[in-house]
């Protein structure tokens, strides 16, 4: 756009002097037939018009910016609104760059083909090696795909066994399909139809919520489950990837956005499962919200209870309601990253899932652990969220958007507070599901994570304002709780959820944040140096996934930048030496470090473990031997003591007062 009373004259000076059309490129079609190119004095003249024109406009439009430096060091106050954003909300930014994706405040004509600052690794490829055109799916409607997913399915007796581990060990965390349905209809696929994707009447979106959740399980399970099936490490990364692939292949093909199908909405909410894990949560954001529109054209957000149902249409609403309510969370979770949701609350209608075994269908106490009832206490959790969300968008000061915060922070300690017996540290029982130390962790690990979540809007301005230590205090209680659990997962033999990953970079992250904050002198300092480490150390040895490699990349810069106290590598240096001690540490450039992470992207090797060059100091945790509850009490702070008070000035001298108890 010109500034006021200066018009740019686009065509060149030849066609201006001869009236002739000019296409306004320099040298433009017209002279260069004419063999004329236009004289320096011409291109003098153009370039001193642009130069003009571009002064002119930026006085115009931001008269602050002239005389600034552009490798001005931003520290915490005196900077545009779009870096007071980028800079307040470092830890999210920087725990969406862990999943490949970047986080937007607003939409500036920024190019996603560009190499420019600021931009996110993206998805990895799905075509791993483009010169292998002939071993590569495709997503097209020529008919030797068929032809080239049929050879990607293992025998029988081994798609049995990958399902029953996914129905055994990874469905009581999503929910999204109903185990005995599914695996009755793999029957009569392996049976009936002789395990041929192309054989008459096998629904292809149907194939595609088989591949969904092969590729989940051979992405999850541990190395020495996919050795008992056949799959060596190298193999088993490939065909992870090939059959995530697959999904999308039988999608496409059955051209699943016009014809709506309940498959399609169980395929897509099973593959969040392994999308994260390799490397493809951009496009997954756009296939979940894709399935919640489908779900919406079957009515799944429209299913109430009904006393009159027969056991077959009882089963058929229970599959909505589960993959409708996996949708829900997926949906709720991430609006602190894209502060908007799909889903409201106000047109939801579906009842919730009930608690029961698959066999039976009929429903339980929540005291009795079945295969949906961490679905359940999940859900729960994030119904939170657009309340909250909302409650914040109709705030106006930072007063009454911190009660907001403190209000729910403390429904959030409620329902941790109030888990089922099962989910606490008491001895298991051979009758129940033999997920229930995995639900342990995941508890810990995403009700800490949650926390994080609700205080994330106030966690940069409470490393340097007192009226938001609460905050601090607080976030820094639950990144040390998930760390300490992702540790004691990694011991275990469990499966391997994307949280694990995605959640200890994110409690890292504000770790390392709050270690530029902090003196070394301090007594937690290298408490949290140790943490740090050991999450690196963890994520260094997680195999395929992306999350983990991004994060490592991540967290090595930031430490690297807290060790150095320098910050030389994620900030300019013109003005540090006028900064004091407590100002060099914040002054922390995002867009910089961002740009630090993407260019070890591209220069990254190939996919591999990635292994830490410098040696880290050993494991210092004790194996946990003290209730849930005090867990919960470590995590979320003496509950009683904010029950009784209702003023923010109560909580906060409160929260003040009581630091010892979230250290």
């Amino acid at each position: 756009m010109s500034a006021p009373g200066l018009r740019r004259r686009l065509a060149c000076a030849e066609c201006t002097r001869k009236k002739i059309k000019c296409d306004k490129v320099v040298p433009c079609q017209n002279c260069t037939r004419r063999q004329h190119e236009p004289s320096a004095d011409t291109l003098e003249s153009n370039l001193s018009t642009c130069i003009q024109e571009l002064q002119a406009t930026l006085q115009a439009t931001e008269p602050e910016a002239i005389g600034a430096s552009p490798q001005q060091v931003i520290p915490i106050s005196g900077h545009s609104n779009k870096e007071t954003a980028e800079v307040e909300d470092a830890a999210t930014i920087l725990e969406f760059l862990a999943w490949g994706r970047r986080k937007v405040q607003a939409y500036d004509g920024f190019n996603p083909r560009s190499d420019g600052p600021g931009r996110s690794p993206g998805d990895v490829a799905l075509d791993d090696d483009p010169n292998e055109e002939a071993t590569h799916l495709r997503l097209s409607d020529d008919s030797s795909s068929l032809t080239l997913l049929q050879l990607l399915l293992p025998k029988s007796r081994c798609i049995r066994q990958i399902i029953q581990y996914h129905c055994d060990s990874l469905l009581w965390y999503h929910a999204s399909f109903h185990a005995i349905v599914f695996q009755d209809e793999v029957d009569q696929f392996l049976h009936q139809h002789s395990c041929r994707i192309d054989a008459p009447n096998v629904d292809l979106q149907w194939v595609a919520l088989l591949f969904a959740v092969l590729a989940g399980s051979m992405t999850c399970a541990p190395a020495t489950v996919a050795h008992s099936w056949g799959f060596g490490e190298q193999e088993r990364c490939t065909i992870a990837g090939r059959w995530f692939k697959a999904a999308l292949v039988c999608l496409h093909r059955a051209d699943y956005i016009s014809n709506h199908s309940i498959y399609a909405v169980e395929c897509i909410a099973t593959m969040t499962s392994s999308a994260h894990m390799l490397g493809h949560s951009n496009s997954h954001s756009v296939m979940l919200a894709t399935a919640v529109r489908i779900a919406q054209s079957l009515g799944l957000h429209l299913l109430g209870s009904g006393a009159q149902d027969t056991p077959s249409s009882m089963i058929r609403k229970e599959i909505g309601r589960r993959v409708w309510t996996e949708l829900c969370i997926q949906d709720w979770f991430s609006i602190p990253f894209s502060e908007s949701y799909l889903i409201h609350l106000l047109d939801f209608n579906t009842a919730r899932p009930m608690n029961c075994r698959e066999e039976e269908m009929v429903s339980l106490p929540d005291d009795e652990p079945t295969s949906m009832s961490y679905h359940r206490i999940l859900y729960q959790v994030a119904r939170l969220m657009p309340r909250l969300q909302d409650d914040l968008a109709q705030s106006i000061t930072l007063y009454t958007k911190y009660e907001h915060v403190l209000r729910y922070d403390t429904q959030m300690r409620t329902l941790a507070k109030h888990v089922p017996p099962w989910l606490k540290n008491t001895p298991l029982q051979p009758s129940w599901p033999r997920h229930v130390p995995w639900a342990r962790h995941c508890l810990s690990i995403s009700s800490a994570h949650k926390i994080i979540m609700i205080h994330r809007k106030f966690l940069w301005p409470s490393f340097t304002n007192p009226a938001f230590s609460f905050t601090r205090k607080t976030c820094i209680a639950a990144s040390k709780t998930i760390v300490r659990e992702c540790k004691l997962v990694a011991e275990e033999d469990g499966p391997i959820l994307w949280i694990y990953h995605a959640f200890a970079v994110a409690a890292s992250i504000i770790l390392c944040l709050d270690l530029l904050f902090r003196s070394p002198s301090d007594a937690e300092h290298q408490g949290h140096r140790d943490l740090v480490q050991n999450t690196i150390a963890i994520l260094s040895r997680s195999g395929p996934s992306m999350i983990a490699k991004r994060g490592v990349r991540i967290l090595r810069l930031l430490y690297q930048a807290e060790q150095s106290r320098s910050l030389a590598d994620i900030v300019t240096c013109d003005e540090v030496s006028c900064m004091s001690p407590n100002e060099q540490r914040c002054a922390i450039d995002i867009r910089k470090l961002v740009q630090a992470v993407c260019d070890q992207e591209a220069s990254a090797a190939a996919p591999g473990p990635i292994t830490c060059p410098d040696p880290l100091a050993p494991f210092t945790f004790q194996a946990r031997g003290r209730s849930s509850d005090d867990v919960f009490g470590s995590l979320l702070g003496p509950q009683s003591r904010f029950e009784m008070h209702d003023s923010l000035e109560d909580i906060l001298f409160l929260a003040q007062s009581c630091g010892s108890c979230y250290g």
